[in-house]
């Protein structure tokens, strides 16, 4: 008879445990999805600038790629790389110049950090 209270009752903490920890988890899932749908809505806003941007410098069809890697604090890094020929063969002080007007103050005041490079 001991043997099955002691069974029951480890089945009823085990099935509480996770319950709590179901409901926790669901709770992140909730913080993140809405954090990402966040981010997504800036990220398109960046995408839409800089190509609108590098059309009027001249650089039409360029390709982009956004890649972000989120650290353990939850703040951003963004990676952007604008595919081109004609700005790969920039010099360094035309591609630093370009990189100035990429630079969209919305944001970069929302990620840690924005590195464009020039592929």
């Amino acid at each position: 008879m001991k043997m099955g209270f002691g069974m029951i009752t480890a089945l009823l903490i085990l099935s509480a445990v996770f319950c709590v920890s179901g409901t926790v988890m669901c709770k992140e899932k909730q913080d993140c999805s809405q954090e990402n749908a966040k981010y997504a809505l800036l990220e398109d806003t960046f995408k839409e600038s800089t190509r609108r941007t590098l059309e009027e410098q001249g650089y039409h069809n360029s390709g982009l790629t956004v890649t972000w890697t989120r650290d353990a604090d939850g703040r951003r890094s963004y990676r952007v790389e604008v595919h081109h020929r004609r700005i790969r063969e920039l010099e360094a002080g035309e591609q630093a110049q370009l990189t100035e007007i990429l630079f969209c103050e919305d944001f970069c005041k929302e990620v840690e950090d924005l590195c464009i490079i020039y592929d």
